[in-house]
């Protein structure tokens, strides 16, 4: 049969598609259109302004490397460089190239700071001392041949030059080399450059060496400090073969342009465009969340007076009903489907009302009376085992022995024969109780038999159900010691999450864990195993199913394991005793 939906789905679905999908629908739409066209601009806008501000720095280092052959092509440099140390004309000839070199063209010296010329004995003309020659430059442009060398090396330390070095070859004889030429690059002329060149007070550019060191930069905006947008030389690389020369990184925009000498110029932004973007976005669905909110607020006051108030006063009659008030009846008028939800609440409670007297009462009271039927079998059991003790003592004219024996027995009698309506004690009346019965086993047995009792003692003003310990421990004696001419019997008590556990063990004859298990479970009211099953039963009807009596072996030891949840005395019982 066709199950129809309900109204309040009926409702529900309508609200969805007159509301909310349309309302989703032209929200991602509109800002994916909107955001990737208003990216793919900024992509394009910076990828010019990077690939600008690099343009510019290679003009510097490209005027660099036409320096750097500057005195093969100038007479009077070639001349010092290929003359004689040991000429007569020598210091002449050093004396123009001197005069020379500081007349270079401003064109050719932006942004170099020194220049270094070096003769291929060891003498040179030098502007300034970081531009002398070492042993290690020399070493590494031996190699070079005459191709430029860039040393990058003091950009992790100071940060203050870039070098260029090459070796220089007569260009009348090509196998001869005849000097060096050092050239130190101010990084702050190449910082100056890109200021010349920034998009705006925004975006922050870097200047990376191959081995990832900062040359120069300019971060007003504090990438490095709060955004951590230090980039090393790979990932930058790796990024521009995979995304181009821009590409999101976390709402900022990165663009990178690699310059033909090695070093890596790069620019972050979080472009102002995106933040517009998104708080335009933000405000229109604000504005557009709170006219939905004012038309479905419209329509729930109008719908609360159809369904929802009727619902709701059914609601709290079914609050009361289950609270057990089962005389509460609705009064309730509205639409169809609301006067039959009432009939059928108004019945189902009358039917409650009739099981709950009827049969719930009548099922508590007869537990009740069961309970009290098997608390009563086990008092007389233990009388009967104690009597015929002392009996059997005094025919043997053990005075002081049946003396005690009579005082522990006239105590526990006391406790047990005492009138109360309550089943339970503090398990610490239940210890003193279990007490005086080994008391009175101790002085029958002598040093035969063992007792130990162990039990934390913040266990001991738990609420538990009485006489429980003393059957357990008498079914040890009687039945796993009765053949034995020395053994233990051990009472462990303790807690395990939210359960209290008693565990009785002696080391006599083994138990058959099955035979046991069949006479603590079986339905026969036979009187073989009854202190056991009442045990397994009062606890049962007591606390329910998951708690009870089991048994099992544990190398020598046979052990009945009592299982009940923890409960805290009641200030009430704190002088009643069980009866």
């Amino acid at each position: 049969m066709h199950k129809s939906i309900s109204m309040r789905k009926q409702i529900t679905i309508l609200f969805i598609c007159l509301v909310t999908l349309p309302i989703l629908l032209i929200y991602t739409v509109a800002s994916h259109i909107f955001i990737q066209n208003s990216r793919q601009d900024l992509k394009i806008i910076y990828t010019a302004n990077i690939q600008e501000m690099g343009t510019n720095l290679e003009g510097i280092f490209q005027n660099a490397l036409e320096l750097s052959q500057y005195p093969l092509m100038e007479q009077s440099l070639r001349t010092y460089l290929t003359a004689d140390s040991t000429s007569a004309n020598y210091m002449i000839f050093k004396q123009n190239a001197s005069a020379m070199l500081d007349s270079i063209p401003y064109g050719y010296k932006t942004a170099i700071h020194d220049i270094g010329i070096h003769t291929e004995e060891g003498d040179s003309i030098i502007s300034n001392n970081n531009v002398k020659l070492s042993q290690e430059d020399r070493s590494v442009l031996s190699q070079m041949e005459t191709r430029p060398y860039w040393d990058y090396s003091s950009c992790a330390h100071s940060r203050d030059y870039i070098y260029l070095m090459r070796h220089l070859r007569n260009p009348s004889a090509l196998s001869q080399y005849v000097g060096y030429i050092k050239l130190a690059i101010q990084s702050s002329a190449l910082r100056t450059t890109m200021l010349n060149s920034r998009q705006n007070e925004q975006t922050s550019y870097f200047l990376l060496t191959p081995q990832s060191h900062l040359v120069t930069w300019i971060d007003d905006a504090h990438y490095l400090e709060y955004k951590e947008a230090d980039f090393t030389y790979e990932q930058l690389q790796e990024k521009r073969a995979l995304e181009g020369s821009s590409w999101l990184w976390e709402n900022c925009l990165v663009s990178s342009y690699e310059l033909e000498n090695g070093l890596m110029l790069y620019s972050i932004t979080q472009p102002e465009i995106l933040t517009q973007v998104s708080h335009t976005f933000l405000t229109t669905m604000t504005i557009l969340a709170i006219l939905v909110f004012l038309f479905s607020l419209l329509l729930s006051l109008y719908f609360s007076r159809i369904i929802t108030r009727p619902l709701k006063i059914l609601g709290d009659h079914m609050t009361s009903l289950s609270q057990e008030n089962f005389s509460v009846r609705a009064q309730i008028k509205g639409c169809s489907e609301i006067t039959v939800l009432t009939e059928h609440f108004n019945q189902m409670a009358q039917r409650l009302e009739f099981l709950y007297n009827e049969v719930y009462m009548g099922e508590l009271k007869w537990k009740q009376s069961q309970l009290k039927a098997l608390q009563a079998q086990i008092n007389p059991h233990f009388l009967y085992n104690t009597l015929d003790t002392i009996y059997w003592m005094s025919k043997m004219g053990e005075t002081e022995q049946v003396s005690a024996m009579v005082s522990n027995l006239s105590q526990m009698m006391r406790t047990t024969l005492t009138p109360t309506s309550n089943d339970k004690i503090p398990l610490k009346k239940e210890l003193e109780h279990l007490n005086c019965y080994i008391a009175i086993q101790q002085i029958r047995y002598g040093k035969k038999i063992q007792f130990l009792v162990t039990c934390p003692p913040h266990l001991e003003q738990l609420s538990v159900l009485c006489f429980l310990l003393q059957p357990l421990v008498e079914n040890a004696l009687v039945h796993g010691l009765s053949n034995c001419l020395s053994g233990i019997v051990k009472v462990h008590i303790f807690e395990e999450g939210p359960a209290l556990i008693y565990e009785v063990s002696n080391n006599g004859t083994p138990i058959d864990e099955e035979d046991i298990h069949a006479i603590i479970t079986s339905p026969e009211r036979s009187l073989r195993g009854f202190a056991l099953r009442n045990i397994g039963e009062r606890i049962q009807l007591k606390y329910g199913k998951q708690y009870g009596l089991s048994c099992y072996r544990d190398q020598e030891f046979s052990t009945f394991r009592i299982t009940q949840p923890k409960e805290k005395e009641n200030s009430n019982d704190e002088n009643i005793t069980c009866g």
